[in-house]
């Protein structure tokens, strides 16, 4: 080799072939990197529906779950939702009109929606109190035990698309459904020419509803209980949603944080007329797929 010859052999320095392709490689690292940056800085959508006050503690839980778990939520409350029958919400959230909804499980619910298996109301809403026709307390005054109550021989009203429909029925209890808007419920209970005699409510709907109801007694001694919490439907047009959400609220649950928050939304469940603690407790068997 001559003075002053350069070898790149030598020196063991990149070709320009080479060369070009690290940098390629070094480049397209920087651009997802980037992606996944800004993905991550875009807040999520979330379209719920139903009543005021369910779309308020789910607003509430599910900001607070996915914000723990590092995410910005915007949610949009679609207006006019406390008209719509369960049915109608159901067919939005199949299409992806709401991105979740929190309701009792059944097997139908599981095959046409993405489910995130975690109790949503820290086993509030599987406490069931009843409506009750007034002025009817003392007939339910020596209910001890769930044969006792068999024995009344009442008639429930509820929902067709309720899941305490087969929690019902799974324990020997006679009940009357109504398809449509399950509002009529109340009515129907009230009403003095209709056979029903009560509606079960979640301990946490109760704590609501009572003052809004003075045509209707809220019975004052039993609660019925069963092994089955609502949880989180998510639309099937969301499978990213639905696995954020699922990883969020499985930590919820973990942390406590589900616990907390249905306890604080949902204080007066604690204080009369529901007075959850006070109450004999009448155990059912769960009807959970």
């Amino acid at each position: 080799m001559t003075t002053g010859t350069l070898c790149l052999e030598q020196y063991d320095l990149p070709t320009p072939v080479h060369a070009c392709g690290r940098l390629v490689r070094l480049l397209l690292c920087c651009l997802l990197a980037v992606a996944s940056s800004v993905q991550a800085s875009q807040p999520l959508v979330l379209k719920l529906g139903g009543s005021a006050d369910s779309m308020a503690y789910a607003r509430l839980l599910l900001e607070s779950a996915l914000q723990a778990s590092g995410h910005q939520v915007t949610v949009e409350e679609l207006a006019g939702q406390d008209s719509l029958p369960m049915t109608r919400l159901e067919v939005m959230l199949k299409q992806g009109g709401i991105s979740a909804l929190i309701l009792g499980r059944t097997e139908e619910r599981d095959r046409k929606f993405l489910q995130v298996p975690v109790g949503m109301t820290d086993n509030l809403v599987n406490q069931r109190i009843l409506f009750i026709h007034k002025g009817s307390q003392p007939r339910y005054d020596g209910v001890h035990s769930l044969e006792d109550f068999r024995q009344l021989g009442k008639i429930a009203a509820m929902g067709e698309a309720w899941a305490d429909r087969t929690i019902w029925q799974a324990n020997g209890l006679v009940l009357e459904t109504i398809s449509g808007d399950w509002r009529r419920l109340y009515r129907m209970v009230a009403s003095p020419a209709r056979q029903v005699a009560y509606l079960p409510r979640g301990a946490h709907e109760m704590s609501r509803e009572w003052r809004l109801h003075p045509e209707l007694d809220v019975e004052r001694n039993l609660v019925f209980v069963y092994q089955q919490d609502h949880i989180l439907y998510v639309s099937p047009t969301q499978p990213e949603l639905h696995r954020l959400l699922h990883e969020a609220m499985l930590a919820a649950q973990d942390t406590g944080l589900i616990r907390r928050l249905a306890r604080e939304h949902y204080a007066e469940v604690f204080e009369p007329p529901v007075s959850l603690q006070q109450r004999r407790v009448i155990q059912l068997e769960s009807g959970a797929p």
